[in-house]
């Protein structure tokens, strides 16, 4: 389970970047026409690119605008200005914002061998041929994992997340035998806690508030013992974790009945072994080690935007 759970971490990073970029948009396709909106470091982005994660903003920035300025959106919203801030240049350094920091990503993912080409046309071709690929298993009667058609956006998420995953098995693997001991121990003690903290068991009573006795029953939580589908576990759990012993919580009226809870006994059941987790701490160092370079790389970074493409793009209708 615990390594499950920091595949996903090394992932996490660009997930949050696109998925957030581009769950509520849909991603254009390309044509001839398309021009470069601008260059990172010599490498040209699409106008379609950008447009993909622009359209992804247009929902968060009529939120933004209305939530800060109380601006309802009509025909006139994209140019007007609320206190010197206009809806359309914030969706716009919004989306340059997401969009730079994933081509930033693809770059050193090509650096490295991952991929051969970083352009949006190259994602496209592997967005088609991954549909095909779908379409010909599901009329083979063979079993597809996922969806059995991608959507553009959808599809963008997953291939970024994956490679930046190859990456990180990449460098995960040189570091197996590259990386001292003594330095993976002093960064699995930096980042325990988080990572591999073992939690907490928790004795307690569950009072009973609707009995004129006030039935009492006592416990022990342990989420080791229970699903993710239990959520009165998980909710507990998070209640008892901000309880002292002997301390009574509100009460409770979310299930049937009414409830109040007093933590008896809260023990700390420790750190899991750098022995036994060695290869996730490499995981996480490794993605730490992307995310350090990423940052480093975008404070460096040169742009240039094309003056005759990048000032004209605006939503799409």
């Amino acid at each position: 389970m615990k390594g499950k759970k920091l595949l996903f971490v090394a992932c996490s990073m660009i997930i949050v970047i696109i998925a957030g970029a581009l769950s509520l948009g849909n991603m254009p396709a390309l044509n001839p026409a398309d021009k470069t909106a601008f260059t990172i470091d010599n490498y040209d982005v699409s106008e379609s690119e950008f447009q993909a994660f622009l359209q992804s903003n247009k929902a968060l920035t009529t939120s933004y605008f209305k939530r800060t300025y109380n601006a309802d959106y009509d025909k006139d919203f994209w140019t007007a200005s609320f206190n010197g801030e206009n809806p359309l240049e914030y969706a716009k350094q919004k989306a340059m914002d997401e969009l730079v920091k994933v081509k930033m990503e693809q770059i050193i993912l090509k650096e490295n061998g991952i991929l051969s080409d970083i352009s949006y046309e190259a994602f496209l071709k592997s967005y088609d041929q991954e549909n095909k690929d779908r379409a010909k298993k599901a009329a083979n009667n063979q079993p597809i994992y996922g969806p059995k058609k991608y959507g553009k956006a959808e599809y963008y998420s997953y291939y970024q997340s994956m490679n930046v995953q190859k990456l990180i098995d990449k460098w995960a693997k040189e570091a197996q035998s590259t990386l001292p001991d003594q330095e993976l121990k002093l960064y699995y003690d930096r980042v325990k806690q988080q990572y591999f903290h073992k939690g907490y068991e928790f004795d307690y009573e569950k009072i009973s508030l609707d009995s004129k006795a006030g039935m009492k029953e006592e416990l022990t939580l342990n989420l080791a013992e229970t699903s993710k589908e239990d959520t009165l576990s998980q909710n507990l759990y998070t209640l008892f974790l901000g309880l002292s012993e002997g301390e009574y919580s509100d009460i409770d009226q979310s299930g049937e009945g009414m409830y109040r809870y007093r933590l008896l006994a809260k023990r700390d059941k420790g750190m899991e072994k750098y022995e036994d987790v060695k290869n996730a701490v490499i995981q996480l160092y490794v993605q730490e080690r992307l995310e350090e370079e990423v940052s480093k790389r975008l404070k460096q970074t040169k742009i240039e935007f094309n003056k005759e493409v990048f000032p004209k793009i605006t939503f799409m209708s």
